[in-house]
């Protein structure tokens, strides 16, 4: 047996396991077995989290083959492990679910009081020490009574969630379990979070050091299955509610948000927000849908180039017209930003606005993309539609802020993200009031009216809005003047920049990008407190399965 298995082996005897919440819960054990080996844990706030995972950080420096508190090793408490009858599990989470409400535990106030290791070989497993208060000791007992109904002697190896292998589980675990209560409970109880494994040397370095004990809360009670070296494996129960961001695995930048939302939406919090205030902005291209390989609108105008192109055969020889014509995207960007203006304008100018209306509208209903061959709509990220999603729920006003033609959008953007039409801001050209056959339109005129990007966003937010968001939403540089202007007013603010870094599921880009540059705002977010979302490692899913 390596060394390092006989670590875990220790980590699994003294109850040190690590869970993964990624996995599926509520469907009971995976084993069809007449006993179930459980965990009842205590899942921490983001205070103890932030520091078990500063300790992961340094013991990995040091020792590189320890674990990560990630999503799939999360921080948590033991309060008790158990053999249940798999036929009571109900009962069980009844019993769980009664001694959490009657302690409520969510509000008590935890402290902290140093490290502690147990040591096997030249390693050992660390961990940060709970004090077991009267709190603590009395949820313990009464979860003990309370699931005491449901208790087997003792179970099999069936009873926990089977190994990827088929294979046994490690020895000892399944007498550990059986002895948990009796052995690890009351005056033996040692509340504790794992923070992961270390060389001898280092740990001993790490517990000489001063430690500045600190407060936590937890943030619910779970139940999960075990598996194999003690791990709490399977999520079976919890007191939480449920989860409002499900795409996004459980970091930093997921708990960022909810946190957030939290303290500004809950009575009596000093940084509680009036509902009317609760403001939130998202940039649209690389934010809140895919802007890769060019900008989904440019896709449109192009399309529209060649379906007006019988009406100007000068465009065959004529750049960016020859470009879109032909598919050349390169040609199409040899002008630069005139270029650009110029195929945008002959594209989108010319009719009145109900007549463009209906045009987009069928396109986008219709069009797809060249990589993904998905349609436009379905090219949505799933994580922020949750994020949307969850905001209303809390009682936040959504508003798109975006560089994109504020016609292009509106005629689609309730239906895919729940947000209405004068809620949409964006970039825009000269509109004429004229009378045709007596009836009043509005008629689009080649000419630009206003570019909201950069330095344009807050202005646009001034004019439209009328109040500075509390949160704001982009993903380059494009987006660093909202972002900014959100974040440096008064009281509670967030800013947030999704960094892409997903070049299998989505694209790559950031700072030697043509369009959808992030450069400066990868600089400064960590100055500024703003959450950087890494979208290969924060978000389980990208885009929402397909229909």
């Amino acid at each position: 047996m390596t060394t390092i298995r006989l670590s875990l082996l220790a980590f699994a005897i003294w109850g040190l396991a690590f869970l993964s919440p990624r996995l599926v819960w509520g469907q009971g054990p995976q084993a069809a077995s007449v006993v179930t080996a459980i965990d009842i844990l205590l899942n921490p706030d983001r205070v103890m989290i932030d520091h078990a995972r500063a300790a992961n950080d340094r013991l990995r420096v040091d020792y590189p083959k320890s674990f990560a508190l990630d999503a799939d090793h999360a921080p948590h408490i033991t309060i008790i492990q158990t053999f249940v009858r798999t036929s009571e599990l109900d009962k069980v989470y009844a019993a769980v679910a009664k001694v959490t409400k009657d302690e409520n535990p969510t509000e008590w106030e935890l402290k902290t009081k140093g490290y502690y290791d147990i040591p096997s070989g030249n390693l050992g497993v660390a961990g940060i020490v709970i004090e077991p208060t009267r709190d603590l000791l009395r949820l313990q007992q009464k979860l003990i009574d309370a699931v005491g109904l449901y208790t087997a002697d003792k179970g099999t190896d069936a009873a926990f969630v089977p190994k990827p292998d088929g294979g046994a589980m490690v020895p000892g675990l399944i007498d550990y379990v059986t002895g948990f209560v009796s052995k690890s409970s009351g005056k033996n109880f040692n509340p504790h979070v794992t923070v992961g494994l270390g060389t001898r040397e280092f740990l001993d370095k790490l517990k000489a050091e001063p430690f500045k004990s600190f407060t936590f809360k937890a943030r619910g009670v779970a139940v999960y299955q075990l598996g194999d070296f003690g791990t709490a494996q399977k999520l079976l129960w919890t007191s939480a509610p449920a989860d409002p961001l499900p795409s996004w695995n459980d970091t930093n930048s997921k708990q960022s948000i909810i946190d957030f939302v939290m303290k500004v939406t809950k009575d009596g919090s000093p940084d509680f927000v009036p509902v009317a205030e609760r403001i939130a902005t998202f940039d649209n291209d690389g934010t809140l849908w895919c802007e890769m390989p060019i900008p989904v609108q440019l896709y449109f105008a192009i399309d529209r180039v060649k379906a007006l192109a019988p009406k100007h055969p000068e465009w065959k020889e004529k750049q960016p017209f020859k470009g879109a014509l032909e598919d050349d995207i390169k040609a199409i960007f040899t002008n630069g930003e005139r270029g650009l203006f110029e195929l945008m304008m002959a594209s989108h100018a010319g009719m009145t606005t109900n007549e463009f209306e209906a045009i987009v509208k069928d396109w986008i209903a219709t069009a797809k993309h060249p990589q993904f061959k998905r349609p436009y709509t379905e090219l949505v990220y799933q994580p922020m539609l949750e994020v949307l999603t969850y905001l209303r729920a809390n009682g936040f006003k959504t508003y798109v802020v975006s560089g994109g033609g504020i016609e292009f959008m509106r005629p689609w953007m309730e239906k895919v993200y729940g947000i209405p039409p004068e809620q949409i801001i964006g970039s825009s050209i000269e509109t004429k009031y004229e009378l045709r056959d007596g009836n009043p339109v509005l008629v689009r005129l080649p000419q630009l009216d206003f570019n909201d990007d950069k330095a344009g966003k807050p202005v646009a937010i001034n004019r439209f809005i009328g109040r500075r968001p509390i949160m704001a939403f982009g993903n380059s540089d494009g987006d660093f003047e909202m972002i900014e202007w959100t974040t440096t007013a008064k009281g509670p603010r967030f800013g947030l920049i999704i960094h892409h870094t997903d070049a299998e599921r989505e694209y790559a880009y950031d700072r030697k990008a043509g369009l959808g540059r992030l450069d400066k705002g990868l600089d400064e977010a960590s100055k500024r407190n703003w959450t950087v979302v890494n979208m290969k490692d924060d978000w389980k899913t990208v885009f929402p399965t397909k229909k």
